[in-house]
Formats: C-alpha cells, structure tokens, sequence
C-alpha cells in the first residue's frame, strides 16, 4: 500500500478508529502501512504525508494539527498499553509458559527486592503482575484481553527488549469476535485437561490459534457483561477525549486566525 490514495484512505481510517488494535486486523502490509503512517502523521509539518493530512482535514472540517492530534493519541495509547503490559513488566515474552514466568520473577524479585537494596516500585510492580500471571483464571481472563488489545500491536511494531511474536489476523480475529467464527481445530491431546486451560507456550501459528480457541471457551456471562462495562467505559473516556481535542483545535485556530 503506498501513493497518496492509500495515506488518504489510511488518515480516515486513523481519525474514524474508536480504539487503536482496530487499524491492525488486516492483511499484514495493511498493518504495517497503516502503523508507519500512525508514526509518521504524528510527527506534524515534518510528516512526509502532510499535504495529506491537510487534505483530510479539510474533507473532514478540522483542522490538520487535529487530525495530527489524533494520530498521537493513538500512538500514546499503544505506547501506555506496553507500558503496563504484564508480560513486559517481567521481561518475558507474551504468552510465555509459567516456568518461565516464575523463572523471570525469581530473578527480578533478587534483583529488586527492597531488602538487598532494589527499586521498591518496580518490585510491587513485577510482585502484581507475577500474582495475576500465576493465577489461571486470573491468566486466562489477562490473555484474553491481550490478545484484543496488545496482540495487534505485536504484528507492526514487535518490542526490541523481548523477543518477538508471531500474532496472526485470524488469531486476533478470533479473540475479538468470538461468537461469528468457530474455533479453529485442535490437535488432539495426548490426554484431557480441566479447564483451565494449559499455559504452555504456544509453538507456532497452529499451536496459537489453538491457544486462542482455548482461552475463549470458558468465557461465562459475568466475564462478557465486565468486558462490556469495561469498553463502553473506555470508549466514553474516548469521545471525551476527542471533544477536548476538538475543542482546544478550534481555539488554536481563532487565534492563529
């Protein structure tokens, strides 16, 4: 994807995202071209698209620093989602096993325990999310809701300090629309396990997709009534967000008028 039809087409796409993991549920070069132009519109006159950018704004009736504007939430949005991703906060990859997510705890908690002279914060920072990655309903909930909102990401932009995860759109797909595609299907086990399910890496795109399909089986009505109540809240604090963007867009336009 690339010419000034497709950054027109992607700048829409951009200012109509309700939330940022949408822009990256398509064809690989989709999202890949749609997160290099995310990085690139934020970066305002310096943009090699701003000509573009212009053009959008002026199609939508804003102005171009609030589609630029636009662009940087998005953008502080994923940046803040890794942030506080648990799987980063103990320096193991997403998805990973429990022997290595203990491994990983063990070795942070010598390092950072107040008691030999660590960082106190990041300690109950790691001790958090150590206590929800070793809880199987609380990991199956967390994987759930990484898979949704954290697995796009990892398909554009994979983190220079872990090593990187193959997501696929299927697999992503499958997290977000549970209901209208059946899980795809499974290898046969060598032997039945409960629920929860098993937290073993997942070795490959068949073994994540099964992964995906084993995480979503046991999703109950209060887990789907939480998850509504949860988006309807972020997308409400959204639209706030876009109304003072407007609105401070506006202002900077009367007085540079």
């Amino acid at each position: 994807m690339t010419g000034r039809r497709a950054a027109l087409d992607g700048l829409a796409r951009i200012l109509d995202a309700g939330a940022p993991e949408e822009l990256f549920t398509g064809p690989e070069d989709e999202a890949h071209f749609l997160y290099g132009l995310l990085v690139d519109a934020a970066r305002a006159r310096a943009s090699a698209h701003y000509w573009e950018i212009c053009r959008t704004a002026r199609r939508r009736r804003v102005t171009p620093d609030f589609v630029v504007d636009r662009a940087a939430v998005l953008l502080a949005t994923i940046e803040e989602r890794r942030r506080t991703d648990l799987y980063r906060i103990l320096g193991v990859p997403p998805l990973s096993s429990g022997e290595t997510i203990r491994e990983h705890w063990l070795e942070l908690a010598k390092r950072l325990h107040p008691d030999v002279g660590g960082d106190g914060a990041r300690f109950r920072r790691a001790q958090q999310a150590y206590d929800i990655l070793r809880d199987p309903a609380r990991r199956a909930e967390y994987e759930r809701f990484w898979l949704r909102a954290l697995g796009p990401f990892e398909r554009v932009a994979p983190r220079e300090d872990l090593p990187p995860l193959e997501v696929t759109a299927a697999a992503v797909r499958a997290a977000q629309h549970p209901a209208a595609e059946g899980p795809p299907p499974l290898a046969a086990p060598a032997a039945a396990q409960p629920a929860p399910p098993s937290i073993a890496a997942p070795a490959g795109v068949g073994a994540l997709l099964a992964r995906v399909a084993a995480l979503l089986a046991p999703v109950g009505a209060d887990d789907l009534e939480r998850l509504r109540a949860e988006l309807a809240s972020a997308t409400a604090e959204l639209e706030r967000a876009r109304d003072q963007l407007r609105t401070l867009a506006s202002l900077k336009h009367a007085l540079e008028a």
